[in-house]
C-alpha cells in the first residue's frame, strides 16, 4: 500500500510541476510580445531630425513633453524665431483641445471618476530647411489625435488626486507625441 501512496504523490507532484512549467512558458511568451522598446529605438528619417513645432502657445506643456520624446528618439526641436530656418520639417498643431469630464458618480451623487481627454489635428510639412518658400514644401495629410484616460477621484484625497491628474495629462502628452513620432518614422 505504501507504494500506491508513493505513486499517487509523485503523480500529483508531476502534474503540479507540469502546470507550473506551462504557466511559466506562457508568461515568458506574453512578456516577449508586449511591444516594449528601449529609448532611441525610433529611427527618424533625416528630414524629421530637426522639427519646428508651431502653435505651441496653446499647448506649452505638450511642447515640453514632445521635445523630451523627440530628443529620446535622436531628434531636436527648434523654437519659433531665431533658429527656425534650420528646421527641416514643421508640425502644425490645430484645434488643440484638452479637458476633463465626469464619467461616474457615487451613490451620494459625488464625483467618482473623471475622463481626461486630448484632441487635436496636426499637419506635417517637409521643408528641407527652406521655410520661407512654400513652393518647395511637401505637406502630408492632416492627421487627428484623440486620446482619453479615466481616473478615480476621492474628495478625501484631493491633493494626491491633483498630482495624479497631472501625471495622467503628462501620459496623454507622451502618448500623443509617440503617435506623431511613429507617423514620422513611417512617412516617406
Amino acid at each position: 500500500m505504501s507504494s500506491d501512496v508513493f505513486l499517487q504523490r509523485n503523480y500529483v507532484v508531476f502534474w503540479a510541476l507540469l502546470g507550473f512549467f506551462i504557466l511559466f512558458v506562457s508568461m515568458l511568451q506574453g512578456c516577449s510580445s508586449n511591444g516594449f522598446h528601449l529609448r532611441k529605438s525610433v529611427e527618424l528619417p533625416s528630414q524629421y531630425q530637426t522639427i519646428l513645432l508651431e502653435n505651441t502657445s496653446i499647448a506649452s506643456d505638450f511642447r515640453d513633453v514632445f521635445e523630451e520624446v523627440l530628443e529620446d528618439a535622436g531628434g531636436s526641436l527648434v523654437v519659433e524665431g531665431s533658429r527656425a530656418s534650420v528646421a527641416r520639417s514643421i508640425i502644425r498643431l490645430k484645434d488643440f483641445k484638452q479637458g476633463k469630464r465626469v464619467v461616474a458618480y457615487t451613490s451620494e451623487r459625488k464625483v467618482r471618476e473623471y475622463l481626461l481627454y486630448l484632441k487635436f489635428n496636426y499637419e506635417i510639412v517637409v521643408t528641407d530647411g527652406d521655410i520661407t518658400k512654400d513652393g518647395k514644401a511637401r505637406k502630408l495629410p492632416v492627421r487627428r489625435i484623440n486620446i482619453d484616460k479615466s481616473y478615480l477621484y476621492d474628495p478625501d484625497y484631493a491633493l494626491g488626486k491633483a498630482e495624479e491628474e497631472k501625471l495622467v495629462k503628462e501620459g496623454l502628452y507622451r502618448e500623443a507625441s509617440r503617435l506623431i513620432l511613429l507617423h514620422l518614422q513611417y512617412s516617406k
